[in-house]
């Protein structure tokens, strides 16, 4: 695909350079309409070149004049490497390669081919670079010519100017790398912003920190550095190394008023480190009474001495040191008065820290945003903490089913599952222990389960048997070793008491157990008459 991309961009320019920027437009209609699978890819950059040959359309070269500098350039460059190569040969002994002349050597040649391969390239592939980010073909024809424009620059500030706008060029680059998720190395030159153990900010464009990232020295806030890192396509721009970056020198334009031509005092430069400097002896300028006298060889009497006035000279100025500010944002793990610890880095609490708790209260486990201040012993003081609001976690549905175990008003607990209920619990059949229920819930943020619809469902497998009855409680009986439990709906006949016979009629339930339908008890003695059923709660 990029080969065919490359061979129609290639006929494009071709068509364009002939039409001399005549019917450079009209050519590129033309070759579009040819062409219009690839016009999404192939306009922009033709539309560059026909904008280049409309600006150099008034001065077209000489006929043959590009074939004849070639030529020259070609025998110039062989004249220079020949007589170079023999002028190193006579001079240097058998043995020894003059590091001096090989440099002078290799930097006439890298210089001669390089021009050569801009004249060879042509101005259309150079202007058809202009749109290429990194990681494209002809991303390196763009730096190559920046880099020549930048070296043939020669007025300070204009240089100065032009660097600032490739920084600028190289970080729009960045972001345009990352917004299109592609992978590729890059570079570029910026101001220190935000910098934190895990991301960088520099100039607008935010890196990632991994344990692999190498960083050339302490950095801080406003200072020039260089940053060489690797685009993901998760959209993620990861630095493989920060260095520090030279910074612009920007020549002040002179004045149209001449300066006066007097005589100066000189001074001195001020020291790039405080050494302990004795006190130096006062120079005196011709006309000046000096400040203090200067000692003769010739013993003299002093009748009286008299108080003179004398400078002290005054220590130079310490540089405060510089400070470091560090962002770190995560949750809090500790809390004291005077320490807390966020996101795993622990942070002094000082009497200036401003704690802002407009959001949420600052607590175990919230969210929080410091910027604090690196100390000398490499500890870090907080500067102000914002304690942010939590993001409510997202209900999650729950749905299962299982055995009936407990039941109230509020709570419930199926197959072993705690469930909360409220009025607005849709509740399908009576509840009985050791019944199957069906649940659909909510799991809250809070790890609690909040039930949405219960929906009881009873056995549909009778049985029937007799057997004395060996224990009886509160909605339970035990008959025969069997357990039967009694509801709303279960119809008692005769007086139960521990060791009658009775007769079940109930439902078998998932457990073992059986849901007394109909229970009736015979006497142990003498059979009652006319004894009234009743109704086991």
């Amino acid at each position: 695909m990029r080969k065919s991309l490359e061979a129609t961009l290639d006929k494009g320019l071709n068509r364009i350079t002939a039409s001399a920027g005549q019917n450079a437009q009209s050519e590129l209609e033309s070759f579009i309409e040819q062409h219009p699978e690839q016009e999404r890819d192939v306009r922009p950059l033709l539309q560059l070149a026909v904008d280049l040959a409309a600006m150099r359309a008034d001065a077209p070269p000489p006929p043959g004049g590009l074939k004849a500098g070639r030529q020259r350039l070609l025998q110039e460059a062989a004249r220079l490497n020949i007589a170079e190569h023999d002028r190193l040969n006579a001079r240097r002994p058998v043995g020894w390669l003059s590091l001096q002349a090989l440099m002078r050597r290799s930097a006439i040649v890298v210089t001669l081919a390089s021009i050569l391969l801009v004249i060879l390239l042509g101005r259309g592939t150079i202007a058809a670079s202009a749109n290429s980010l990194p990681g494209d073909a002809l991303y390196p024809v763009k730096r190559m010519a920046e880099e020549f424009q930048l070296v043939f620059t020669v007025n300070p500030q204009a240089k100065a100017q032009l660097q600032q706008e490739l920084d600028q060029r190289r970080r729009d680059e960045a972001v345009a790398v990352v917004s299109s998720h592609r992978v590729a190395d890059l570079s570029f030159r910026g101001s220190v912003e935000e910098a934190s153990p895990s991301q960088w900010v520099v100039s607008g464009v935010v890196v990632f920190i991994s344990p692999q990232t190498t960083i050339e020295g302490d950095f801080g806030w406003g200072d020039l550095v260089r940053v060489d890192a690797r685009s993901m396509s998760d959209g993620s721009l990861w630095a493989t190394r920060i260095a520090a970056a030279p910074p612009l020198v920007i020549i002040p334009a002179p004045s149209d008023t001449p300066e006066p031509s007097a005589t100066r005092v000189p001074t001195r430069e001020p020291p790039t480190e405080v050494p302990t400097i004795p006190p130096a002896k006062p120079t005196v300028a011709p006309g000046e009474v000096p400040a203090t006298p200067t000692a003769s060889r010739m013993p003299t009497k002093v009748p009286s001495a008299t108080a003179t006035s004398t400078e002290t000279p005054v220590p130079p100025t310490a540089t405060p040191p510089r400070e470091i500010k560090v962002r770190i944002r995560g949750r809090i793990d500790s809390m004291t008065a005077k320490v807390w610890t966020v996101d795993g880095v622990v942070i002094q609490i000082t009497r200036t820290t401003r704690i802002d708790e407009a959001e949420a209260r600052a607590a175990v486990g919230a969210m929080a945003s410091v910027v604090a201040l690196r100390n000398e012993d490499d500890t870090l003081s907080a500067v102000e903490i914002k304690v942010e609001a939590s993001e409510p976690a997202q209900e999650q549905p729950v749905e299962f089913q299982g055995l009936i175990e407990s039941w109230s008003d509020t709570r419930w607990v199926v197959g072993g599952h705690e469930l909360i209920v409220n009025p607005y619990t849709l509740i399908s059949g009576s509840p009985q222990k050791g019944l199957l229920a069906e649940v659909k819930a909510v799991r809250l943020s809070d790890g609690t389960t909040l039930a949405r619809q219960i929906v009881i469902h009873l056995p549909s497998e009778e049985v029937q048997f007799e057997g004395l009855i060996q224990s009886i409680s509160a909605g339970e009986w035990v008959v025969e070793g069997v357990v039967v439990r009694l509801d709303s709906q279960t119809v008692v006949l005769g007086t139960p008491q521990v060791g009658a016979e009775a007769e079940v009629q109930g439902l078998l339930l998932p457990d073992g157990a059986v849901l007394g339908r109909r229970i009736v008890v015979q006497p142990a003695a003498v059979a009652t008459p006319g004894a009234e059923p009743t109704v086991g709660q």
